[in-house]
């Protein structure tokens, strides 16, 4: 959540956000969850492996 919320105000429109532990780790999942329910973030997650995922901001 730390690196959520001091990190993604400076990322660019159209830069990609990249969690690892994502489908591993319940709190990561949760967290993320969180931040973009806060915020309003709808762009799409997508899968890199078993355990990542990454969006592009929009």
């Amino acid at each position: 959540m730390d690196g959520l919320v001091n990190l993604y105000p400076k990322l660019s429109v159209g830069g990609y956000l990249i969690v690892d532990d994502y489908d591993c780790l319940s709190a990561c999942r949760q967290a993320v969850e969180d931040y973009r329910g806060q915020h309003g973030i709808t762009d799409e997650i997508k899968e890199i492996d078993w355990t990542g995922v990454y969006w592009m901001r929009s």
